[in-house]
């Protein structure tokens, strides 16, 4: 997603929300009591179904970016590779760290301790993708390396003293 689309839109929503807010609580005069609570109730059942409305939409449509791993199947296709991952303090134990460039790969992420953070990081050093490794949970993350390169798995949860020198390289070839 555009990153200054997001924010004009993040932008956009904030000045809408200071409005709203400077309004509600602007000086006025006292407005006794019974009447005030006529027009809360009358609010509150005009506004309950189109904001129920609303929410279920951004629900719905916010889904589809959301990186489930049948959502990212559905998009790459089939994992033709798998890799078993483990995190302990302070190193990740992969099953394979050759993969072959534009093959869909399913990795399997737990960890032996505590909880880590498995990101994979591209040659030029961006986070491509991510995952939570717990103990006695299995997380998937599916991704496809369309680029060859050296890339760089680090722990992005701390996760002790030496948290700073938990990495791990994957080559795509």
């Amino acid at each position: 997603m555009n990153p200054r689309l997001v924010f004009s839109v993040l932008l956009l929503l904030g000045a809408m929300w200071t409005g709203v807010l400077i309004w509600v609580f602007r000086p006025r005069p006292p407005v006794p009591y019974a009447q005030l609570a006529g027009r809360v109730q009358a609010l509150r059942r005009r506004l309950l179904y189109p904001l129920i409305a609303v929410a279920a939409a951004v629900f719905l449509v916010s889904t589809s970016w959301v990186a489930y791993p049948s959502e990212r199947i559905s998009e790459l296709g089939q994992p033709k590779v798998s890799v078993e991952v483990q995190g302990v303090q302070f190193a990740w134990i992969l099953s394979r760290q050759e993969i072959p460039a534009g093959t869909t790969v399913e990795f399997r992420v737990t960890a032996r301790d505590v909880n880590h953070g498995f990101g994979i990081y591209s040659p030029e050093g961006l986070l491509v993708a991510q995952v939570q490794a717990m103990p006695r949970y299995t997380n998937r993350l599916v991704f496809r390396f369309d680029r060859p390169g050296s890339y760089t798995v680090r722990c992005l949860e701390y996760c002790g003293i030496a948290h700073h020198i938990m990495s791990a390289r994957l080559t795509v070839q």
